[in-house]
């Protein structure tokens, strides 16, 4: 076996044994209605998502999410879903659905809950930086407990992924 063998075999077996890991760093905003309140314009909002890739097609999340406006952290579980995959895709469109779950500490944490269901697109800044890239979604949230409001949310960000995620 030549050397330029045993470099692409070394690199093929470093890649392929990098954690399927990302990180994702996002803000928000959006509209709401409450019924006490009617429609209203919702804070501003801050994320930071740590993800697990379970195949090419789900993630697993954990998100630690603060409003901007007043102190009111939010702990998310939830996941994504992709569709499909493919080069083509992963070149140019990555849609993706995702649930999550999240205690939220309004007046204090677990004296409230959200419910979100969003739709996104996972894209990339260039087609060789892979571990760079960006994201932007749109959710439909539910806060279930002492207030119930619903609320719709647009949240742009970046990410950071090893080579194996979503690959």
């Amino acid at each position: 076996m030549d050397r330029a063998a045993v470099v692409v075999l070394l690199a093929s077996a470093r890649a392929s044994a990098d954690p399927p890991l990302a990180a994702q760093l996002g803000g928000a905003t959006g509209i709401g209605y409450a019924s006490l309140a009617g429609a209203y314009r919702d804070d501003n909002f801050v994320a930071v998502r740590a993800s697990v890739g379970i195949g090419p097609y789900v993630a697993a999340d954990l998100r630690l999410g603060e409003d901007l406006d007043r102190v009111e952290p939010a702990l998310g579980l939830g996941a994504r879903l992709r569709p499909w995959q493919g080069e083509c895709w992963l070149a140019r469109f990555s849609p993706y659905v995702r649930g999550e779950v999240a205690v939220v500490g309004a007046s204090h944490l677990g004296s409230n809950y959200d419910l979100t269901l969003g739709a996104g697109h996972w894209g990339h800044f260039t087609p060789r930086v892979r571990w760079l890239g960006w994201y932007a979604e749109v959710d439909a949230i539910a806060r279930v407990g002492e207030v119930q409001t619903w609320s719709a949310h647009v949240e742009l960000g970046v990410t950071f992924a090893t080579g194996s995620f979503w690959r």
